[in-house]
């Protein structure tokens, strides 16, 4: 019998005993290298309130995107799942017949679901400012659009990597966001979709593709391995939103035969403001479900920012914090967080504080909406490959994570109405083979661990 099976037998042996129990910190999940790993495990019954697998479960490691999980946990409770981001659009000055002497102010709130693919039932951002001028009876304006951005640190967060800013997953949070903050590009045409103002690509030939642009700059590099396929595109990132917003409005406008003559205005005392039109964001709800289910960075930045919409993204996790300090859950005082969504390298949460965190909202009355933005092993999202054709199929739902040298899993195990029975936690650092091969790993430990039957 391998070393591998050895452990896991002692480890099915405890769990039907139904006794708490820490395994020894060189607990072996049988991928290469393992040894020169980090490998943190915390599996609890909530039946029996017993330890199934305690390993390294108090040693801080990089959460990946797990981070989500409780980034939505912490979002759900301050915010509750019925509340929407609102982008109010004004008219500032006064109406000279058809003509309005003023500016479009777009007041922005961070909210990062505007124009987004997957909320494509709302989208026409731009058409809807449109027609609401034309309702108004407003042909010509004589001042320009002004986007007014709040946010004390819009773009990417100051803790990711720079390699990661010029890729869709590295897109950053911005008062205005639009079109979830990427761009199409052909780049041996330059076309652009949606096109992005003052962006500057050079084509660098290569034995790969790639992409290199650094936080706050124009200048994209793209290198490709074939200059000449006029047909090859690639998803990247927009430098400014509020600039693609400002020149994709002017164009609609001007479809609508609505005029911008673009002039400083002086307002007197006989300005006005009226509001023409609100863009509401889908329920938060809808964006948890959407975040959790395909990881989406942005998103999972709008939702912790909108907790302090004012504030840099510090006060958030303050109060993110102490909001699980006072659940009882204190440890998280000595974990390391930047971001919502795990994009850092930065993070170090340990595995049991993330499964208290689970744990806690299994047992709230939050517990049937938050345990169903978790993808199912074999169904769901970035789950969908997990244990597919396997008893994990359907019955383990797990937020997963991913960085270099880096896979974690966070969630838990289901009945057979979906509701969960055991909080399960699995985090791995600094591993060199295949991933392919640690997440292989993990899929056999959970089959031996959970399914014993």
């Amino acid at each position: 019998m391998t070393a591998n099976k050895i452990i896991i037998s002692s480890i099915l042996l405890i769990a039907s005993c139904g006794s708490a129990t820490a395994l020894p910190s060189d607990l072996c999940l049988g991928f290469p290298g393992e040894t020169h790993t980090s490998v943190g495990v915390y599996i609890k019954s909530l039946a029996d309130d017993s330890v199934i697998v305690s390993n390294n479960a108090e040693i801080a490691l990089t959460p990946a995107s797990t981070m989500k999980a409780l980034t939505t946990a912490t979002a759900m409770s301050l915010l509750g799942c019925d509340f929407t981001f609102q982008t109010p659009v004004r008219l500032e000055g006064k109406r000279h017949g058809k003509h309005w002497h003023g500016d479009i102010v777009i007041e922005s709130c961070g909210d990062p679901t505007i124009d987004s693919e997957y909320f494509a039932e709302r989208g026409g951002f731009c058409d809807s400012i449109a027609v609401a001028l034309q309702r108004c009876g407003i042909n010509h304006i004589d001042g320009t659009i002004v986007i007014r951005e709040s946010m004390p640190d819009p773009g990417p967060n100051d803790q990711w990597e720079i390699e990661d800013v010029a890729w869709p997953y590295g897109a950053g949070l911005f008062g205005l966001n639009y079109k979830d903050n990427t761009v199409k590009l052909y780049p041996i045409t330059g076309v652009m979709e949606p096109f992005v103002p003052n962006l500057k690509v050079t084509l660098k030939r290569g034995r790969g593709n790639n992409l290199k642009r650094g936080v706050e700059s124009d200048n994209l590099i793209v290198t490709c391995r074939n200059m000449k396929n006029k047909k090859w595109c690639i998803n990247t990132t927009m430098p400014y939103p509020a600039a693609v917003v400002k020149y994709a409005l002017r164009e609609k406008l001007a479809e609508y035969d609505i005029a911008i003559g673009g002039k400083d205005i002086t307002f007197d005392n006989d300005s006005t403001a009226s509001t023409i039109y609100c863009h509401l964001s889908a329920p938060s709800a809808e964006i948890y479900r959407s975040l959790m289910h395909r990881s989406d960075n942005l998103f999972a930045e709008g939702i912790l920012h909108a907790i302090t919409p004012q504030c840099h993204i510090d006060s958030a996790i303050t109060i993110e914090k102490n909001l699980w300090r006072e659940r009882g859950i204190s440890d998280i005082s000595d974990m390391l967080i930047y971001d919502g969504s795990g994009l850092t390298r930065g993070n170090k949460l340990a595995p049991k504080v993330l499964g208290d965190i689970l744990e806690w909202m299994a047992h709230s009355c939050y517990a049937e909406n938050y345990v169903s933005y978790f993808p199912k092993a074999g169904i769901d999202g970035t789950m969908k490959s997990f244990g597919s054709d396997t008893p994990l199929s359907g019955t383990i739902a797990l937020k997963t994570g991913s960085v270099r040298a880096v896979q974690c899993y966070a969630g838990y195990k289901l009945d057979d109405k979906g509701m969960p029975t055991h909080v399960v936690v699995v985090m791995v650092e600094g591993f060199s083979c295949q991933r392919a091969k640690v997440k292989k790993a993990i899929e056999d430990f959970l089959l031996s661990t959970l399914y014993n039957s």
